[in-house]
């Protein structure tokens, strides 16, 4: 039973990052800010859905969602969602690992963000 929860986690985890990751580059190349906003949205919802079904399985006790896979999710785009979800759920709030990891990844996309309209706004006025 086991082995299919964690076979039906990794499907549904690379499905999701997939066409979330698809909908992030489609909308910076093509300079639409809608899709890119949904690709951003699906993650960052998706990585706070992780927290909150991690943390009702740790009290039903049953499967649990990788750590790898918490933090893998939240460093491909989904820190701010990890982070809420950690935060609202309070899940993981004892593991140094996630106190320390998600607000870095979120100060990292952030900042990346930052950059990456900077570039689109030069690369926008030399046109």
């Amino acid at each position: 039973m086991y082995h299919q929860q964690l076979a039906a986690h990794r499907r549904n985890f690379v499905l999701v990052l997939i066409i979330s990751w698809a909908l992030l580059l489609v909308g910076y190349f093509n300079s639409n800010v809608w899709v890119l906003a949904a690709g951003a949205l699906l993650l960052n919802g998706y990585a706070y859905f992780l927290m909150q079904a991690d943390k009702r399985l740790a009290k039903e006790k049953g499967f649990r969602i990788p750590e790898l896979s918490l933090l893998l999710v939240a460093i491909l785009g989904g820190g701010i969602g990890a982070l809420e979800g950690m935060l609202i759920q309070r899940h993981k709030t004892k593991h140094a690992s996630f106190l320390i990891l998600l607000p870095l990844f979120c100060i990292a996309q952030i900042l990346l963000v930052i950059w990456l309209t900077q570039l689109y706004l030069d690369k926008s006025l030399v046109s």
